[in-house]
């Protein structure tokens, strides 16, 4: 019987084995799982943050840098940027994003965008007047030596004209120092607020989805 026994556990084994490989290869014809949001870095300390009427209302004063990322894009491809560079749903992001600073009366001075296509489509669709491309918010890696977290940080740093705000269409970053880095959604501004004096402070994060309830809260959306 010790024979039989044997042989049953191993077709027993062999079995799960086989159910556990069918397994995967069933999750991997299913849906990818939701992205996970990047950790928000850097962070706003609270003792600056702006948020609400108070953020709406020092926005339309002016003088501050909107760090944007990019919408959310189509694989890359390389060539001329012609081609749509953004899902549905990242063109969709652009608008609403650009609506919403013209219905809150945000005064935009500037808008840059660095070289990739998905960043030009997302300049181009948020519908805040022509832009201009900037090398200094390119991805790291783009050029031999080049620093990003200098090249970034002399635009955050830099004052807008007076009366309007300034806005960078750029990507997530990291760094071998935690304090440089840059993780946001794809279309979420961080807010900047430059001191005049070579330094620049992130006093707010905005979402896609936040901007709607800013409309709502100003009265300018029913």
């Amino acid at each position: 019987m010790r024979p039989l026994l044997c042989g049953f556990a191993l077709a027993v084994i062999a079995q799960m084995c086989t159910d556990a490989h069918a397994d995967v290869a069933v999750g991997a014809e299913e849906p990818a799982a939701p992205v996970i949001a990047p950790t928000p870095v850097p962070r706003v300390d609270p003792a600056h943050e702006l948020s609400g009427r108070s953020l709406v209302e020092a926005l339309r004063m002016g003088g501050y840098v909107l760090y944007m990322r990019h919408a959310l894009q189509i694989v890359p491809a390389s060539g001329s940027c012609k081609a749509a560079n953004l899902t549905p749903v990242g063109e969709d992001e652009a608008r609403r994003v650009g609506a919403a600073i013209r219905e809150l009366k945000i005064p935009i001075g500037e808008v840059r965008a660095s070289e990739p296509c998905r960043n030009r489509d997302t300049a181009r669709l948020l519908g805040l007047g022509d832009y201009v491309i900037s090398e200094d918010l390119n991805p790291a890696g783009t050029h031999p030596g080049f620093d990003v977290h200098a090249a970034r940080f002399r635009q955050l740093a830099e004052v807008p004209p007076a009366g309007k705000n300034t806005l960078l269409v750029s990507h997530v970053h990291g760094s071998q120092k935690k304090e440089e880095w840059m993780q946001l959604q794809t279309a979420e501004i961080i807010v900047y607020r430059p001191d005049g004096q070579g330094g620049t402070l992130p006093v707010a994060r905005i979402r896609v989805e936040e901007w709607e309830g800013l409309t709502r809260l100003m009265g300018d959306k029913p």
